[in-house]
């Protein structure tokens, strides 16, 4: 009996630790994580191409992230990482959603640089959420 509680136990874990990896605000949270790591591999990982980004009223479109985003040039506009303020989903369905996220951008003194909703779709393919558009309504630096 003991054997049992204890498969179960480890088989309920492991589709529950799957799930979370699936889920789209895991996606997200990853998606931030990677971009104060600065690790463009990584990022790409989590995007569907082309990346389509809508920052104010500019349009930009790229194979990698790299085409949507310059460190250098974000680091010396004072930028030192972001923080997620909130997630919430305004539509999800099985194999699309889009999700509001508030973010914060600080300087290395831990300053807000700047405060920003972002509206980001993802899409389901192979079992696994990817972004795909990022909608920000005001023109922030991207460095590029």
């Amino acid at each position: 009996m003991k054997r049992i509680l204890i498969i179960f136990s480890l088989l309920s874990s492991f589709l529950y630790a799957n799930e979370i990896v699936k889920s789209p605000e895991n996606v997200i949270r990853d998606f931030f994580y990677h971009f104060n790591s600065m690790n463009i591999e990584k990022i790409n990982e989590l995007w569907d191409v082309p990346i389509v980004y809508f920052v104010g009223q500019e349009i930009r479109v790229g194979k990698s992230y790299s085409e949507i985003v310059n460190y250098e040039n974000l680091k010396k506009g004072g930028w030192s990482y972001s923080k997620i303020n909130s997630i919430e989903p305004v539509l999800v369905q099985n194999d699309f959603a889009i999700y509001k996220t508030n973010f914060t951008r600080f300087n290395d003194r831990d300053i807000e640089v700047l405060s920003s909703d972002t509206n980001l779709t993802l899409i389901k393919k192979n079992n696994i959420w990817k972004l795909k558009v990022a909608i920000i309504p005001i023109n922030i630096p991207t460095g590029k």
